[in-house]
C-alpha cells in the first residue's frame, strides 16, 4: 500500500468522517513497506504537524577563533572572525545564536585554552548543538588534541562543522577525514617553524641583531625596531641598579618601587622575582644576548642554558646604566646567592653536624628554635616553636638561616637569638647569653585553657549544627590550646549522620552576646577561606543530640 494512501486512511475518523486538523498535532507513527524495485524493508517515519508549517527546534549553534599571535593585524583578523560568524549564525532561521568562543595569541598546540575549554563545558551542559569552525588548524594543531575534542563532543551529540575542508564530525565518514587532514596541519605547522628558526639562524650567524622583546621596562622601540630609552623609566632603572649596588635586596628594591607607585610593564606591581630579572638583564648596559631562550621539544619556550648556540652582542643599542654600575650589581646579586647556598646544605640531625641544635631559643617568647625545612628539601632555617604551636598572637617569631647560625657565634651555651630589619631589607641578628637574657625575660607561656563553664562560656548551651540540629560542644586543642566547637551529632554517631560543623571559638566570641539559639554552618568561598554563618531557624529533620 503506498504510504501517501495510508495516511489518507489515518486521517479518516469512524464511519468515514475525516479528523480535524488540530487532531494531528504532533501525531507521528512508523510505516512498514516495500520497495517496489528492491526486496528490502525500511522503515519510514511520518511526523504530521498542526497546519502546513513544520515546527523544528533551532539548533542551538556557536563558533571557535583562534589567532596564535597579538600582532595587529592578527587581532583585526580576530574580530573579522567574531563579525562574521555573529553574522551567519543569526541570519540562519534554523540556528539560535549560542556565541563565540575565541582564544586571541595562543598556539593551537595548546590544550590548555580558556574559550576552547568554556566551550567544551558548555556543551557538556547542553548550551550547545553544533560549532562552527574556519578549518582544522584555527581549531587546533595537534592531531591528538583534534581527535580528543570532536570525539568527547560527538559523545554529546554535539558536532564541529570545519566550513573550509567541510567535514562534519557527526558524519560517517568524518573523523577519518579529520584525522587525515589534523595530522596534515600539525606537520605544516611543525615544518613552518623549522623554516623560521633556519631564517634566524642564519641572521645570528651573520651578527643581524633580532630583538623579540616587543617592550622592556626603561625602553621603547623606534619605527627601526631598535631600542631606545623611555627616559621617565629609564630614571626608575638606574635607582634600581644603585640599589641592588649599594646591597639593597630585591626585596626591599620591589617595596621601595611599589611605595612610590612604580608599575612594572604590564602595569603590576613589582615582585622579587621581577626585580632579579631586570638586575640580571644585560640590554639596560647596552648589550644584547640572541637566542637568550629556545622553544624545546615540548614547545614550551625555556632558558638557553648551553643547549643550542647563543650569540652575545655588545654596543647593541643605548645603554641606560654604565657597564661598571652594572657589574657592580651582579656582584651584589652573587654575593646573596653564596649566602643562601651557605644556608642550603642539609646534613643529618646530629649534634656534631649542628652543635647549637638545642641551644637555640627565640628571644621574643624563650621558646625554643626548630628546623624548618623547604624549597623542595634545599633550604634550612630555624624558626620559633612557640609560633608554630600556639600561632603569630602569641608570639611573631624568628626565621633564621642556618648559614648565620653556622658562621655568626660559638655556642657554648644557650643562646636566645633576636631579630630586626634594616632599611636595606635585610634581617641583623642578635643574641643573648642565657644568664642575661632571664634576667631581663621570661619564658612566654599560653593562656589557661577556662572551665567549660556558663560563665567563660554564656553560648556553650545556644549553639548547635546548622546542618544536622545537634549540638556544639567544646573540644580542646591540648598542643596549640584552642577551643573549637563541634557537632555532637557528627562525634557520636559519625559522618554518615552528619558531615558536621566546626566553628572556632574565637568567631563566635566574635559575634558578640548571643540571646537565643542559633544554627551555626560554615562555608567555603572561591578562595579557599573559611566563612560562618548562622540563623535562628532549626534545620529541617533537626535531631539534637
Amino acid at each position: 500500500m503506498a504510504v501517501s494512501r495510508i495516511f489518507f486512511s489515518l486521517c479518516q475518523g469512524k464511519k468515514g468522517e475525516r479528523y480535524p486538523r488540530k487532531h494531528l498535532l504532533l501525531l507521528a507513527f512508523r510505516v512498514i513497506y516495500r520497495l517496489p524495485k528492491r526486496k528490502e524493508v525500511r522503515l519510514v517515519e511520518i511526523q504530521i504537524r498542526e497546519g502546513s508549517r513544520e515546527q523544528k527546534r533551532k539548533l542551538k549553534v556557536c563558533a571557535y577563533c583562534r589567532v596564535s599571535t597579538d600582532a595587529d593585524e592578527q587581532e583585526n583578523s580576530l574580530e573579522n572572525q567574531v563579525r562574521h560568524y555573529e553574522t551567519v549564525i543569526k541570519a540562519n532561521p534554523d540556528y539560535e545564536y549560542a556565541g563565540v568562543y575565541s582564544d586571541f595569541a595562543i598556539s593551537g598546540f595548546k590544550e590548555k585554552r580558556p574559550g576552547l575549554q568554556k566551550m567544551l563545558a558548555d556543551a557538556e551542559k547542553g548550551k550547545i548543538d553544533l560549532i562552527l569552525t574556519k578549518s582544522v588548524s584555527r581549531f587546533a594543531r595537534n592531531t591528538s588534541i583534534v581527535l580528543e575534542a570532536t570525539r568527547k563532543l560527538k559523545e554529546l551529540n554535539v558536532g564541529v562543522f570545519f566550513e573550509l575542508q567541510n567535514i562534519n564530525t557527526l558524519s560517517g565518514e568524518g573523523e577519518l577525514m579529520l584525522t587525515i587532514l589534523a595530522a596534515f596541519a600539525q606537520a605544516e605547522s611543525e615544518s613552518g617553524s623549522a623554516g623560521a628558526k633556519m631564517v634566524y639562524q642564519r641572521k645570528y650567524e651573520a651578527g643581524i641583531s633580532v630583538q623579540y622583546l616587543e617592550r622592556s621596562f626603561g625602553y621603547t622601540k623606534d619605527e627601526r625596531g631598535i631600542f631606545i630609552a623611555d627616559e621617565d623609566e629609564a630614571v626608575w632603572v638606574r635607582k634600581i641598579y644603585e640599589m641592588a649596588a649599594d646591597g639593597y635586596t630585591p626585596a626591599a628594591i620591589k617595596r621601595y618601587l611599589n611605595e612610590n607607585g612604580v608599575k612594572t610593564v604590564g602595569g603590576a606591581e613589582w615582585i622579587d622575582s621581577t626585580v632579579f630579572r631586570l638586575i640580571e638583564n644585560e640590554i639596560y648596559k647596552g648589550d644584547y644576548i640572541m637566542h637568550k631562550h629556545f622553544v624545546n621539544e615540548e614547545r614550551k619556550l625555556v632558558r638557553n642554558r648551553g643547549e643550542v648556540d647563543a650569540w652575545y652582542i655588545e654596543d647593541d643599542h643605548e645603554a641606560i646604566v654604565s657597564p661598571e654600575l652594572w657589574q657592580k650589581a651582579q656582584d651584589a646579586l652573587e654575593a646573596k646567592r653564596d649566602y643562601l647556598a651557605e644556608s642550603s646544605v642539609i646534613e643529618e640531625f646530629t649534634e656534631e653536624n649542628y652543635p647549637y641544635m638545642n641551644k637555640i631559643f627565640c628571644a621574643r617568647c624563650g621558646h625554643p628554635l626548630y628546623k624548618r625545612i623547604y624549597s623542595n628539601g634545599n633550604r634550612l632555617n630555624w624558626g620559633c616553636s612557640g609560633t608554630k604551636r600556639y600561632g603569630k598572637s602569641f608570639c611573631e617569631g624568628i626565621n633564621i638561616p642556618d648559614g648565620v647560625l653556622r658562621g655568626a657565634w660559638h655556642f657554648d651555651e644557650n643562646m636566645y637569638i633576636g631579630e630586626k630589619p634594616t632599611d636595606k631589607g635585610k634581617k641583623e641578628f642578635t643574641y643573648l647569653k642565657e644568664a642575661s637574657w632571664k634576667r631581663r625575660h621570661k619564658k612566654k607561656e599560653p593562656e589557661p585553657i577556662p572551665e567549660n563553664t556558663e560563665t567563660e562560656y554564656p553560648y556553650r548551651e545556644k549553639i548547635f549544627c546548622g546542618l544536622c540540629g545537634s549540638r556544639l560542644v567544646r573540644h580542646v586543642n591540648t598542643k596549640s590550646h584552642k577551643v573549637i566547637w563541634v557537632c555532637n551529632g557528627r562525634k557520636r554517631k559519625g559522618k554518615d549522620f552528619c558531615d558536621g560543623t566546626r566553628v572556632p571559638d574565637t568567631i563566635i566570641k566574635g559575634w558578640g552576646e548571643i540571646k537565643k539559639d542559633i544554627y551555626i554552618q560554615r562555608k567555603d568561598d572561591k578562595n579557599g577561606k573559611k566563612r560562618y554563618s548562622y540563623t535562628s531557624k532549626k534545620p529541617k529533620g533537626a535531631d539534637r543530640a
